[in-house]
């Protein structure tokens, strides 16, 4: 039996708003910044001891199209996290899958707002997000 994706059901939810506009091709990235466990540390008679990385930081890129209503937003976010008592959330659900496929974050930062261009044709812009406790779940991938 053949699978199906279905690029409609993943939703971007920045403080409580469904991001729109997404540009073609990879519209959403997620990666932690630093491994869990990086390479262990071996010792003279093979003796090996693991650290445990307690860096939870990511990186959350959404692509979007330059026309898309979401720029505005999100360019309003970038001028208002700097302000005291500003909350930047993010949630990114794959609904293609039962339980839970997602990625996520509580404490964010916008890093910067794309370059400003234009051509002949809708161009993309890729917004950067800095997630202070990134979280990733792949509990329920299985097919919906």
């Amino acid at each position: 039996m053949a699978d199906l994706y279905d690029p409609r059901n993943v939703a971007v939810i920045i403080n409580g708003q469904e991001v729109v506009g997404f540009a073609d091709g990879t519209f959403i990235r997620g990666e932690r910044a630093t491994e869990r466990y990086p390479e262990p540390h071996v010792g003279a008679k093979g003796e090996v001891t693991w650290v445990r990385n307690g860096n939870n930081t990511g990186t959350i890129t959404i692509t979007l199209k330059h026309n898309s209503a979401s720029n505005a937003f999100l360019t309003r976010l970038f001028k208002e996290q700097d302000q005291p008592g500003t909350e930047i959330t993010i949630s990114v659900q794959d609904r293609n899958f039962e339980g839970d496929v997602s990625i996520s974050g509580s404490d964010c930062r916008i890093a910067n707002v794309p370059p400003w261009e234009r051509g002949a044709e809708v161009g993309s812009v890729e917004w950067v997000i800095r997630v202070a406790d990134y979280d990733a779940a792949f509990e329920g991938a299985t097919q919906a």
